[in-house]
């Protein structure tokens, strides 16, 4: 039991042996260990209480009441307001510029060298006898012509720099009516105060005040597009119970429709049968093989060893003297003939004025004539759909009920058509929307095949050649 006790004591100290922190080491006899070692807290405390004692005149204990506290026997009515203090901010004076500071010298010692070269001024330049005769007959008024030259031509300069246009800078404010005449002012404010009886600076001045803006549109936001109704009446005939001369009618119109497909179809297959005939795969390749080998077979004609010698041209000789002057001559005499020929014209014209004005007549009426046709056929247009896009429009099938499909009762009617396609195609025959055509293309993408790089083999090293660059060890 002792034996267990004391081991167990003897664990205990080890272990705290081994959780205390090993203290370092200090030198005790410099002015560092003092600061380190010794805590001087109480004494810098007390130090400080003395300090705050000396500047408050006395320590507490000593001082009178007086001094600590005040009895306040004004009302807050008494008592002044304290206006808030404002802060003057002082204005740095601006000195010279540091750049300009950086030029000028920075030293008081005169220059050792008194004819250093420097760039003379105007006035020291050039000889200075011609410069004084030069003086003195500015002074009598003769001025040399280049001087008067150059000054005629600043002034020219001057005047063209007043005239010149200023360029018009980018518009950052549109203060006025894009769609209205010139110098219409843009109207700021509701329609209800413009309508007013009030003067135009009142209407103003309120708009402005009451912060809205009225747009000005252009024209053609309002024009119509289509002269057709969003919602046209169907065709009598069309009814679950019409009459024998509506549904004859119908049956009509969905006839000669449809014979018109027919008869197509049939020029259709007329023009295009020649080019739609079944070719047989053996002749095919027959007429292919003949196209490919044409012209292999023939013989290449033998070149001709003595090619005929071409006959050297001699150059033109130039024109003589005489020559040039004749030709001159007939050139003056083609021009004059043209003249005259023109100057008859005329004269001829003057006889022939009541003609002339029957031909402007009739040119006049014509005109009016193709400005009324041309009226006419955009009066027509708008009842046609426009081409929006590059498919045509397509008017879709008459909806028509045969005799024996009639019941005469809304209940047993056969509904023929649907009625968004009906709007769809409504739109598109007022303009709305282009016409369009379902998209029935399917694209088949390219399967994507990769080999994983645990089942592929090193780059640049191949089975086969493992052992290709390796030499028999002797």
């Amino acid at each position: 039991m002792a034996t267990s006790t004391l081991g167990a004591a003897w664990l205990v100290d080890e272990s705290d042996k081994l959780n205390k922190k090993k203290q370092k080491r200090i030198v005790k006899h410099k002015k560092k260990a003092w600061r380190v070692t010794s805590n001087v807290e109480d004494v810098e405390r007390f130090l400080e209480s003395k300090r705050l004692d000396e500047r408050l005149g006395a320590p507490l204990e000593e001082r009178p009441s007086d001094s600590l506290f005040v009895v306040d026997t004004k009302t807050e009515a008494d008592k002044p307001v304290k206006s808030e203090p404002t802060r003057k901010r002082k204005i740095k004076e601006i000195g010279p510029l540091r750049c300009y500071t950086i030029l000028t010298p920075n030293s008081a010692v005169t220059d050792p060298l008194k004819k250093r070269n420097r760039v003379r001024l105007p006035e020291e330049r050039g000889d200075p006898l011609l410069r004084k005769v030069m003086e003195e007959r500015r002074a009598n008024g003769k001025i040399p012509t280049r001087f008067l030259q150059s000054m005629k031509h600043h002034q020219e300069n001057v005047e063209a720099l007043a005239k010149k246009k200023k360029p018009e800078r980018l518009r950052t404010t549109f203060d006025f009516d894009l769609w209205g005449d010139a110098g219409d002012s843009l109207m700021i404010g509701d329609k209800k105060v413009s309508a007013l009886d009030l003067s135009d600076q009142l209407k103003t001045y309120t708009m402005e005040k009451m912060g809205k803006r009225v747009y000005s549109r252009p024209p053609t936001m309002f024009k119509k597009t289509t002269g057709l109704k969003p919602v046209e009446y169907p065709h009598p005939g069309t009814s679950y119970n019409p009459t024998y001369q509506d549904h004859q009618a119908l049956l009509k119109e969905a006839y000669n429709l449809e014979t018109k497909e027919i008869k197509e179809e049939i020029r259709t297959r007329r023009r295009l049968g020649p080019m739609l005939k079944k070719i047989p795969v053996q002749r095919k390749e027959e007429d292919w093989w003949s196209e490919m080998t044409q012209g292999l077979g023939d013989e290449e004609e033998p070149a001709k060893e003595n090619d005929e010698e071409i006959p050297c041209v001699r150059p033109t000789r130039p024109k003589t003297r005489k020559q040039k002057i004749r030709a001159k001559a007939l050139k003056w005499q083609d021009m004059r003939r043209k003249k005259l020929k023109e100057a008859k014209k005329r004269l001829l014209e003057l006889d022939r004025l009541r003609s002339i004005r029957r031909e402007i007549r009739k040119s006049e009426e014509l005109t009016a004539k193709r400005v009324e046709i041309r009226k006419k056929e955009k009066e027509a247009k708008m009842f046609k759909p426009a081409m929006l896009g590059r498919h045509k429009y397509e008017p879709p099938p008459i909806e028509v009920n045969l005799s024996e499909e009639i019941t005469g009762t809304l209940r047993g009617l056969k509904t023929e058509g649907h009625i968004l396609i009906d709007r769809f195609k409504s739109m598109q025959r007022r303009n709305i929307i282009e016409p369009r055509v379902r998209q029935t293309v399917v694209y088949k993408y390219k399967h994507k095949v990769f080999t994983k790089r645990s089942h592929s083999e090193p780059k640049g090293l191949k089975v086969g050649n493992r052992n290709k660059d390796k030499t028999p060890v002797q």
